[in-house]
């Protein structure tokens, strides 16, 4: 890792870790894109990926409009210097509240993870669903829209402040602690779903894909709905259109981190990658 006060600039990171073939860039304000680049790695093994985790923002969750269109504006102009095939917003936050504003502004093609709650919604046989997010999706207005437009009516929705899981995510406490983990997610969740009226929640958020297994082992009647491989379909199926899915070669994973610390770099390693992380100025 570099050193704060030795940060290498821009330029000189771009010239480091340059990729041979366009890349697929992945980024968010810290772990959550590693649940999309799993699925990425899958639907696209020949694709070279660019993980760019804007730790120097996290979280986005606490983040007004006007702040995440600028954090997210400037990380899209900051990829392109990369030539990238495509851009993943890989934060379901600023990809429901302000990327439609953004898209408008760049040249790169850009998909966002959205929450397919219309299948969410035929999901579940008890008419009653829940979305887990950070709080500034939970409490934001187009998530509201896009619960009117996209649920039936008859069906319920409950929403569940996700934050204090996300930054548990974040600091790897998933990895090193289960007890804690288990209380977290209990403390948000159990009172809603132990009486078994919520069959079907969505992770509203990269990051909670990472605790599929303690959410499955807590609530086994619950079908959590996993936007990673959807995003993963749909990027495949940009390359196809486009004719230019790679079909050969080996896919390599490169890191690079803003506002880089040593807690980042221990739960990337204890999620198994590997690969050198290099740090950019913010």
């Amino acid at each position: 890792m570099w050193e704060k006060n030795n940060l290498p600039s821009h330029n000189s990171i771009i010239c480091d870790i340059a990729l041979t073939n366009n890349p697929l860039a992945v980024f968010d304000s810290g772990v959550g894109s590693l649940s999309i680049i799993k699925e990425l790695q899958r639907e696209t093994p020949n694709e070279d990926l660019l993980y760019f985790a804007d730790r120097f923002h996290f979280p986005y969750g606490h983040k007004s409009h006007t702040q995440l269109q600028e954090i997210i504006l400037s990380s899209i102009k900051f990829l392109e210097r990369y030539d990238p095939k495509v851009i993943i917003l890989a934060s379901m936050t600023p990809s429901i509240q302000i990327l439609h504003k953004v898209m408008a502004q760049v040249n790169t093609p850009i998909i966002g993870v959205m929450p397919p709650l219309k299948r969410a919604a035929r999901l579940s046989k008890k008419k009653h669903v829940g979305i887990m997010a950070t709080e500034g999706t939970i409490v934001s207005h187009e998530l509201s829209a896009l619960i009117r437009k996209e649920i039936a009516q008859d069906v319920r929705v409950s929403r569940f402040n996700a934050s204090p899981i996300i930054e548990l995510i974040e600091k790897g406490i998933h990895m090193l602690d289960k007890r804690k983990t288990y209380d977290t997610i209990s403390q948000i969740l159990l009172k809603s779903l132990e009486d078994g009226n919520i069959d079907v929640v969505f992770l509203c958020s990269t990051h909670l894909p990472l605790i599929q297994n303690y959410l499955e082992s807590l609530f086994p009647q619950v079908k959590f709905v996993d936007p990673s491989a959807t995003v993963a379909r749909e990027v495949r199926a940009y390359l196809r259109r486009n004719k230019s899915f790679r079909r050969s070669g080996r896919g390599r994973l490169k890191i690079i981190a803003s506002g880089g610390n040593a807690q980042f770099e221990q739960t990337v390693r204890l999620m198994g990658i590997r690969e050198p992380i290099k740090v950019v100025n913010p």
